[in-house]
């Protein structure tokens, strides 16, 4: 399989307070959830990098783009510092997934590639959109920026600021680990006992 060139960055930043941890630390088959997403993005992606506020350990060599320190984020996780991070860094279009997301597979990144325009910013949709699971222009920088400038950290208003289109994929793939119970029953589909 070819390998996309796009950089993929793995937003990491949470703290994990519902989980009781870092989301990255979780055992996740015979390693950490880190590991388990360095491992199988590296075979979709040419370059991938964590995104965090604090290196990410794992065994791949996957390094860690560190969330850039602003007024704005004292106490704030939300993503949008890291895909403002990971844009200003890379200087470049990234393919972003939540490193929450372990389902969400190759073959739906190629479907995310394919139909992303050269102008658009396309996302994985559902019974809900997924602001986590695609593609960021380098041209939305300036956007992220104003929009942190006015302290609005809600992607859904980002992604209408700039023009974001929507690529229908499996329920499946979009499951996130947002709780305890959300791991629990990963998991048990992967076949691990956490």
């Amino acid at each position: 399989m070819t390998k996309f060139t796009m950089p993929c960055v793995v937003l990491s930043g949470g703290m994990g307070e519902r989980m009781g941890g870092f989301k990255q630390n979780l055992p996740f088959l015979d390693s950490t959830l880190a590991n388990f997403q360095a491992k199988r993005l590296k075979n979709c992606f040419e370059y991938v990098y964590f995104s965090a506020k604090v290196p990410i350990v794992n065994v791949f060599g996957v390094e860690t783009i560190l969330d850039s320190n602003c007024a704005f984020q004292k106490d704030s996780t939300a993503p949008i510092f890291g895909l403002y991070s990971a844009l200003k860094a890379l200087q470049s279009d990234i393919f972003v997934l939540s490193i929450d997301a372990p389902f969400f597979a190759c073959d739906s990144v190629t479907l995310l590639m394919e139909q992303a325009s050269k102008i658009k910013s396309v996302f994985a949709k559902n019974t809900k959109i997924h602001p986590l699971l695609g593609i960021y222009r380098f041209s939305a920088l300036d956007s992220i920026e104003a929009q942190i400038l006015k302290r609005n950290f809600k992607l859904m208003d980002l992604l209408k600021l700039i023009g974001a289109e929507f690529i229908e994929v499996s329920v499946e793939q979009t499951r996130n680990l947002n709780t305890k119970q959300d791991y629990e029953e990963a998991c048990r589909v992967v076949g691990f006992k956490g």
